[in-house]
């Protein structure tokens, strides 16, 4: 990538924000990825004293409750969330006021809530212009392609989006409250229920529950990365050895950890059908069928497959292996699933798309200045956002 053109000797970098249910990513427009990745998880104490998490230290502070910046994607605690972008704004970047800001929104912020979080930006926060981005549709800068189909498996849902001439199809979107955590929090009932040790802080009894399971969490996160996988076709078809088949995990106390049958058996949910989804493969099938049969061979030649469940061992070929299968279409000799070499870019390609968008030279006849917000207000960003 490339550092943005400067037009005048005033002009200062636009800064990045995506705020996920898991993490938020913050960083400079024209950078090959975010300067700092932080939980999107806050601690509150009952006289709503804030304090935000020490993510390597072995001691977290008694008396407070764990406390996400979001809730089901949305903000709804605007005070909290201000107080969080003003907090990576003095002690994280240590950014000077008065900047451009880029917001990556998901796909189901509400107008109201778009319209509230402009107005604290300029009369709170103070900066001098705002842009708003839906998420999935950055991915298709990376790729240079306007007709794409994006899969987005992130932590708290999967959204399948096809975007056609670079705007985005609304009545093929198909979205699941299923992603990473799904599955972090099977294994982590499961694992608990064994009776199994997850006190990654030494002074977990002295904690809050939800404080002492954040910490649980954070150690089935890390075994998740490392050892659980896809199988390369649907789980009925493994036979399974677990003499043979199993891998080994050594928990903070030194517990050995035998991981078996769920490394494989847990990452099934992003395919099978739940309350909220219909699994992978039919919601893929399902998007493509409300599409005009004149794009959906180009479609299902452009899936681009990003997400941080996206990383999960074997997704890649797993996926390129459900396109193969469907039958409405008969391409599965030219589908083709793409995706970045780089678990890291794969997991901020939304985040990397939006840098290479505000790093263009006429970024700034897009955003929504100061003084179009005084005379206009919030509402003029309908038309200068990108759906």
């Amino acid at each position: 990538m490339f550092i943005p053109y400067k037009k005048n000797k005033g002009y200062k970098i636009p800064v990045i924000f995506e705020f996920g249910q898991q993490n938020t990513r913050v960083g400079y427009a024209g950078t090959d990825g975010p300067e700092v990745v932080l939980p999107s998880d806050l601690l509150m104490d009952s006289e709503g004293n804030m304090k935000f998490i020490e993510q390597n230290s072995t001691y977290q502070p008694i008396g407070f409750d764990v406390k996400n910046i979001l809730q089901g994607g949305q903000i709804v605690d605007f005070d909290i969330w201000k107080e969080y972008v003003e907090h990576i704004l003095n002690n994280v970047l240590i950014q000077e006021r008065h900047f451009p800001f880029f917001f990556v929104e998901n796909g189901n912020v509400k107008k109201e809530t778009r319209n509230k979080i402009i107005e604290m930006l300029f009369e709170e926060i103070d900066v001098s212009s705002v842009f708003f981005h839906r998420n999935t549709m950055l991915a298709q800068y990376i790729v240079g392609k306007d007709n794409v189909l994006v899969v987005d498996c992130g932590a708290s849902h999967t959204t399948i989006t096809p975007i056609l001439d670079g705007n985005v199809i609304e009545k093929g979107i198909i979205r699941g409250d299923i992603g990473g955590e799904y599955i972090t929090n099977k294994l982590y009932d499961i694992w608990k229920q064994q009776g199994l040790p997850f006190s990654r802080f030494k002074n977990y009894s002295q904690l809050s529950p939800s404080l002492q399971m954040y910490g649980d969490l954070e150690i089935v996160r890390e075994i998740k990365h490392q050892c659980v996988k896809l199988y390369d076709q649907p789980i009925e078809n493994l036979k399974f050895n677990p003499t043979v088949d199993n891998q080994a995990y050594e928990l903070p106390d030194q517990t050995k950890l035998l991981i078996s049958e769920e490394m494989y058996k847990y990452p099934e949910f992003l395919y099978e059908p739940t309350e909220n989804f219909e699994g992978l493969d039919k919601a893929l099938e399902t998007s493509l069928e409300k599409i005009d049969s004149d794009y959906r061979k180009e479609l299902v030649q452009n899936v681009i497959l990003i997400g941080g469940a996206s990383c999960t061992v074997n997704m890649v070929e797993r996926f390129q292996r459900t396109i193969n299968n469907l039958k409405i279409f008969g391409l599965s000799s030219r589908s083709k699933v793409q995706t970045l070499p780089k678990f890291f870019d794969r997991q901020h390609a939304s985040w990397l798309g939006a840098s290479i968008v505000a790093s263009s030279q006429i970024y700034d006849q897009w955003t929504l200045n100061k003084s179009d917000y005084d005379e206009h207000g919030s509402s003029l960003i309908e038309k200068k956002m990108f759906y």
